[in-house]
């Protein structure tokens, strides 16, 4: 649908840009009859308007749906006026809505460029944050040890410095004065006529330096007089020992001061690059993981439908404004679907214009790959913008040349691990046809395994799409979607190891539902005239419980409806006999092989396997996974199993798994007959 839309963007944004118009015709094809209903039914829900799209196929499909479709816009065309105002406030509308997607994608790419920036930045802050860290650590160090060193020197910080200097000339000059045996015969002379002695020195000390010994008296450091030499000389040592550690503490003091001025200053760099560290990291952590265009789906997807819904109503007005030559264009291309010669001729001559102005009207069509001829009844190169194949895996070669061969681009979607094709023919036929289309015209086995439409493990058209080098087991270099939204989670995670590096499972699923999302019911069976009566008694029973459970076998409720399957074509007729007659509304379509439910899906799935004895092989369902994947992958919401569950595990391979599956994530129930 992201492709159909996109499609309708493109054409109406090239038109409002004055640029030249060209068809945007998108054909959706596939083998699977499955398939292609599940499309019309998204159609129906995502655009349930009548002027959109066309129902396609065989002849019987055109007469019932697709000419009254063409008539109904013919009709409309001619009743509805074209008002200019109406167009060009259509048009400003889709360029306003592509100018906010063009801002986001602006925005994103200013993000990426300011991602860049911060992620350097935040490298280099990071290498400055470690280089500070360092230096600071080592200033704290430096700090720690001159710190400690005040520490041992006491604190001076009120020392009386200048007592202590008084203190100590005082001393000086006391010791100076004392009588000494080595004194000069001046000197004791003098000492003689003045009557000195040391009691007097003492005395004259004491008047000397008592304003300076006060000051001592109310701080940390009192001083006391000495009374005699030995007290004068201890003095002396510890003044001068004071002064000394004064004089340290005071020259250490600035130096602590200016550490910490400096450790400071350091702190508040380093707290202002941390904090804009984080703000930066911070930011780094909100941008987004994944780029713009892997989240574009996601994130943006209300923008994404406004865009398409407005380049849709600009269309629609673009339809009126150009009534005369649509309207051409539709009646030339429904008598062209109904054989009409000069239709045709028209249409081979002029299909470019043709499907360029039909396609404003009708830019979709659906068909079968076997009924793309009818749609397009004349072979032109570039008659489909864009083809759409689904289903691939499940599709031989040859059945895609009529889609290609008309289309300018293709996608080409599948699953290789779904059913492969059924080929009908023989294996002589097949021997024969290898022989004489492929090793007699000079070609190997390599090569009839990478481009016969009768190899249908190597060969099929998505093998061929993707690349595929003819190996079987080799899926060439298709691009892998992985999303997976369809089946709940218990479902799907039995599916899921079949795919190389697993599938994301983004289906919406509630873990804490009491409801199982698998049940198996153990049977049994028998075999009689190639059905297992048994198995179909328990799945009508198992179908009696669903319906009291909120499911349905009509058709058209496509919520809750129930689908029944076999992998073999016996037990499934005689399911549809059985299953038909009580529910009279159960329609044959929801009854059937694996097979035929290939490309569908249902609320809920029951599959009956058949096989229920040891002497038979199981061989068929086992050989390669895509049959139970295929079966499995059907449910949205409920798979039950009904056959004989010990059989099945005895069996190993995939059936075995998938009792382990249901006894590990769902219930296992017993059918009493």
């Amino acid at each position: 649908l992201h492709l159909v839309a996109q499609q309708v963007v493109e054409r109406a944004l090239r038109i409002v840009r004055g640029e030249e118009d060209a068809s945007n015709l998108t054909l959706f094809a596939s083998t699977n009859n499955s398939a292609i209903q599940k499309f019309q039914q998204r159609f129906l829900e995502k655009f349930p308007t009548e002027h959109f799209y066309l129902d396609g196929g065989s002849q019987g499909v055109i007469r019932r749906s697709t000419l009254p479709k063409l008539q109904q816009a013919q009709d409309w065309l001619r009743t509805t006026e074209f008002n200019q105002e109406t167009w060009e406030q259509a048009k400003l509308d889709l360029l306003s809505a592509e100018n906010e997607i063009q801002q986001l994608v602006e925005q994103d790419r200013f993000n990426e460029s300011q991602q860049t920036v911060n992620t350097e930045q935040v490298s280099q802050l990071n290498a400055q944050i470690q280089s500070l860290n360092n230096e600071i650590a080592a200033i704290h160090e430096e700090l720690q040890a001159h710190q400690e060193q005040q520490e041992s020197l006491g604190d001076y910080a009120d020392f009386p410095i200048d007592a202590y200097q008084q203190i100590k000339e005082g001393l000086s000059r006391a010791e100076r004065e004392l009588p000494k045996q080595s004194d000069s015969i001046t000197k004791r002379a003098f000492d003689l006529i003045n009557f000195t002695s040391d009691k007097l020195v003492f005395k004259r000390l004491a008047n000397h330096v008592n304003a300076a010994v006060l000051n001592t008296l109310t701080t940390a450091y009192p001083f006391q007089l000495p009374l005699d030499r030995k007290s004068l000389a201890a003095s002396q040592i510890s003044v001068n020992q004071k002064l000394l550690s004064s004089q340290q503490w005071q020259n250490l003091k600035p130096k602590v001061a200016e550490i910490q001025t400096q450790l400071t200053t350091l702190n508040q760099q380093l707290e202002s690059k941390q904090t804009h560290y984080q703000q930066l990291q911070t930011e780094l952590d909100n941008y987004p993981i994944e780029d713009f265009y892997s989240r574009f789906y996601r994130d943006y997807h209300p923008q994404q439908v406004q865009l398409f819904q407005r380049a849709f109503s600009f269309l629609q007005q673009e339809t009126l404004r150009l009534k005369d030559k649509v309207m051409q264009a539709v009646e030339t291309y429904g008598s062209a679907l109904t054989g009409d010669g000069d239709a045709l001729l028209k249409l081979e001559t002029e299909a470019y214009y043709i499907y360029r102005d039909l396609s404003l009207i009708f830019p979709v069509i659906n068909s079968s790959l076997q009924s793309v001829r009818n749609m397009l009844p004349t072979l032109h190169s570039n008659s489909i913008a864009l083809a759409l194949a689904d289903e691939a895996g499940t599709t031989l070669i040859h059945q895609l040349f009529p889609l290609l061969v008309r289309s300018q681009q293709a996608v080409v979607a599948g699953d290789p691990n779904q059913i492969e094709p059924i080929i009908n023919l023989c294996d002589d036929t097949i021997k024969q046809y290898l022989k004489t289309a492929f090793l007699e015209q000079g070609m190997t086995q390599i090569d009839y395994y990478r481009y016969a439409p009768t190899a249908k493990y190597t060969a099929t058209a998505y093998h061929r799409a993707a690349g595929a080098n003819g190996t079987e087991g080799d899926l060439g270099t298709g691009i892998v979607l992985r999303n997976h939204y369809r089946c709940v989670a218990p479902i799907i995670q039995f599916c899921s190891p079949n795919y190389k590096d697993g599938l994301q499972i983004l289906s919406n699923y509630d873990s804490s539902t009491q409801q199982p999302h698998l049940l198996a019911y153990h049977v049994q069976g028998s075999h009689i005239n190639n059905t297992n009566p048994e198995e179909i008694d328990a799945v009508e029973n198992a179908i009696a419980f669903l319906l009291e459970n909120g499911y349905s076998t009509e058709e058209d409720d496509t919520n809750k409806a129930i689908g029944v399957m076999s992998p073999f074509t016996r037990q499934a007729n005689a399911l549809r006999y059985r299953l038909s007659n009580r529910w009279q509304n159960f329609s044959w379509d929801d009854i059937g092989t694996v097979h035929t439910f290939q490309g569908g899906e249902k609320a809920a799935i029951i599959l009956s396997p058949y096989q229920c004895h040891q002497e038979h092989s199981f061989w068929f369902l086992n050989r390669k996974p895509n049959l139970l994947n295929t079966a499995v992958s059907r449910a949205r919401e409920l798979f039950v199993l009904v056959g004989n569950l010990e059989e099945l595990k005895r069996a190993g391979g995939e059936t075995k798994r998938l009792v382990e599956h249901i006894e590990q994530h769902g219930e296992i129930r017993f059918h009493s007959a």
